[in-house]
């Protein structure tokens, strides 16, 4: 693969994207990737250094999600 900013050889992939990035274009941003409920509180696992292209603009708030909820007429 090759990077998505200069053409050279690819490292890695951005992890909010998918675009591939060599190590001088990638840069890090938090991802939160698994939550769940425990005892009342919400509990989280998220990685300090993803990787990120540093071309997509993750959104800084959360954006409505409704539509993956199963249909439960089914």
């Amino acid at each position: 693969m090759r990077c998505w900013i200069c053409g050279g050889d690819a490292e890695g992939v951005c992890r909010f994207c998918g675009r591939a990035i060599c190590k001088t274009h990638a840069r890090t941003k938090a991802f939160l990737f698994d939550t769940w409920e425990d005892a009342g509180h919400l509990r989280a696992l998220a990685v300090e250094d993803a990787l990120h292209c540093g071309v997509c603009q993750p959104k800084p708030d959360p954006v409505d999600a409704d539509f993956l909820k199963r249909d439960r007429r089914v």
